[in-house]
């Protein structure tokens, strides 16, 4: 196991609260108890469940030791762990469920195999397999989904619990389950292989307080992590980690409550999801502080997809803004309505087969407090940002063959770069309540009413429009002014233009003339100016055809007052024919 981790993160203060876990590795005597020494036999052929039981039985009685399952194959039935037990199954050894058939289904202990609950000091070790027999599990599934499959590993409650160097495959159900309540859990080298599909053999369920998953491979046929549905989760470290075929690094589909995850320096291939979030719009307890850090993925369909609408989408990659504004309101604020804040997500590579990603909480509290830093995605089409506040993308590139960059409902969305230039990015959505903020980057967009982007900040930020425009009357728009930083808004149709113009300065604003705006039509409206940086007057001039200037002189004045007015000219109101 490797306790010294290592995070090659970006110089931004909020990697400084990466949660690095440690947690107390379990204290097991060495004293070890053969099975074979109580009867097992390792041919394939006998049931081995009381021998096996009760050489845990035998170990734990004398103050615990190591339960050795030997080479070969010993089939078993349901079986408990005890504390102070380490099960160890050895090299070219495996522990193999009974089959489909004489497996004893009947009773509530036969719903798993591996087992316990408020077990402390607990191992499972070793570097042989433990084996479901679950293909005949699944085709039964496949015709009778009311079957009770067992899961493979539940272990419930459990303190200073340590899985390490041992492969799990095949379940009929889940591979391994970590419930309840518990901590001080370490998992690491552990391989989950089983083949997709596989119906519902999740890798691992997981909650827990103070818990490491590292240098782990998981393949399987469902969520390869599941996390949170069964109790809270405080301090988990998911690190150095590989990820095949599965549903992802998945959050919910109940959510108990999660704080301090961090993912980092994991790889994904061929993974239906990478990150991901799910749960019904009313079934999740508060979120807070997932860091997801230096991820890289290949061949990945859905690489971010956070959404609290998994009782009625199955898989959210063609979700129109239609259907986002109906969904929205069905529930009223509660206990139990997703709060979701504080995400980062920063040295993400990832190519994806559909839709880059998408964000989508519920109108009536969104997801809030969303930063994506040096991400590059490459996929067919969009980001989704729906119903989620305070989205901060930052040095990020996105490759995408078809529609917009991003496509916005109910979202605020900041972009920005820390120097000029790079890719433009492209802006789609309804004209919901939403806001846009551009540092060093330009955009474009389609839009008669720029999606009511409410406000628009440009900074050192070029925005055009296809298409007529007409901004509202309590509609605000921030340009961003100085020394070689320009900030303006570009037309192709009639600019309609009301509302508020803010300007702040952006370092060196001076007494001259900045254009704002371009037009290639006609020009009405009736603007105010709301404020200046200190010290300055500003008037709005469109005495050029095409342009709407703002000319900016030194007053000497602390201040100029929000109420300092100036009309394009004589009159409040103006309309100005479409150019020739």
């Amino acid at each position: 196991m490797n306790r010294n981790i290592t995070f090659f993160l970006l110089p931004l203060a909020f990697a400084l609260g990466v949660h690095a876990a440690n947690p107390v590795l379990p204290t097991i005597p060495s004293t070890v108890f053969n099975v074979t020494n109580y009867g097992a036999v390792g041919d394939g052929l006998k049931d081995n469940s009381t021998n096996i039981q009760n050489t845990i039985n035998a170990a734990n009685a004398a103050g615990g030791g190591v339960v050795e399952i030997p080479a070969g194959t010993f089939l078993c039935g349901p079986i408990r762990l005890l504390s102070k037990i380490n099960l160890r199954v050895d090299t070219n050894g495996m522990l193999k469920m009974l089959p489909l058939g004489a497996y004893p289904v009947g009773t509530t202990n036969a719903q798993t195999f591996i087992g316990c609950n408020g077990a402390q000091d607990v191992e499972i070790s070793g570097w042989g397999k433990i084996d479901g027999q679950g293909a005949a599990w699944w085709e039964y599934f496949n015709t009778n989904n009311t079957i009770v499959r067992p899961m493979m590993l539940n272990l419930y409650n459990c303190d200073r619990l340590f899985i390490h160097d041992i492969t799990y495959q095949n379940p009929p159900n889940h591979h391994c389950g970590l419930r309840s309540h518990g901590g001080n859990i370490t998992i690491s080298n552990l391989t989950i292989q089983t083949v997709s599909p596989s119906p519902n053999t999740d890798g691992l369920n997981f909650v827990g307080t103070n818990c490491i998953i590292e240098n782990s491979h998981i393949s399987d046929g469902d969520d390869n992590i599941a996390m949170g549905s069964t109790g809270p989760l405080f301090d988990l470290l998911i690190t150095n980690c590989q990820f095949g075929t599965g549903h992802g690094v998945s959050i919910g589909s109940g959510i108990s409550g999660i704080t301090n995850l961090t993912v980092a320096n994991c790889g994904f291939n061929g993974t239906g999801n990478g990150l991901r979030i799910k749960c019904a719009e009313d079934n999740s307890l508060p979120i807070r502080n997932l860091n997801y850090l230096n991820i890289s993925m290949t061949n990945v369909a859905l690489p971010i997809v956070f959404y609290t609408y998994y009782n009625i989408v199955g898989t959210p990659d063609r979700i129109p803004t239609s259907e986002v504004l109906a969904s929205s309101n069905t529930f009223p604020v509660n206990a139990t309505t997703p709060d979701w804040a504080n995400i980062t997500i920063s040295n993400l590579t990832a190519t994806s087969t559909d839709i880059g990603g998408i964000i989508w909480g519920p109108a009536e509290k969104p997801i809030n407090n969303v930063t994506l830093s040096h991400v590059s995605i490459t996929a067919p089409k969009t980001f989704d940002l729906y119903n989620v506040r305070g989205v901060q993308v930052i040095d990020s590139t996105f490759n995408f063959s078809s529609g917009n960059t991003f496509t916005l409902c109910n979202a605020g969305l900041t972009v920005s770069n820390s120097a000029p230039g790079g890719p433009a990015i492209t802006i789609g959505g309804a004209a919901s309540s939403n806001s846009l903020a551009l540092f060093n980057i330009n955009a474009s967009m389609t839009s008669t009413d720029a999606f009511a982007c409410n406000p628009i900040l440009l900074n050192d930020s070029a925005l055009t429009n296809t298409g007529s425009l007409v901004f509202s009357n309590n509609q605000v728009i921030q340009f961003a002014l100085g020394t070689n930083i320009t900030s303006s808004m570009a037309v192709s149709g009639n600019l309609t233009l009301n509302g508020t113009v803010n300007i702040t300065n952006a370092a060196g604003f001076t007494a001259t003339n900045y254009v704002l705006f371009t037009y290639s039509g006609s020009l009405s409206g009736h603007p105010i100016i709301g404020s200046m940086p200190a010290g300055y007057h500003g008037a709005l001039d469109i005495g050029t055809p095409g342009k709407v200037q703002l000319i900016a002189t030194y007053t000497g004045m602390s201040s100029v007052p929000t109420t300092n007015t100036i009309p394009f000219s004589t009159s409040l109101t103006f309309a100005i024919p479409a150019l020739p």
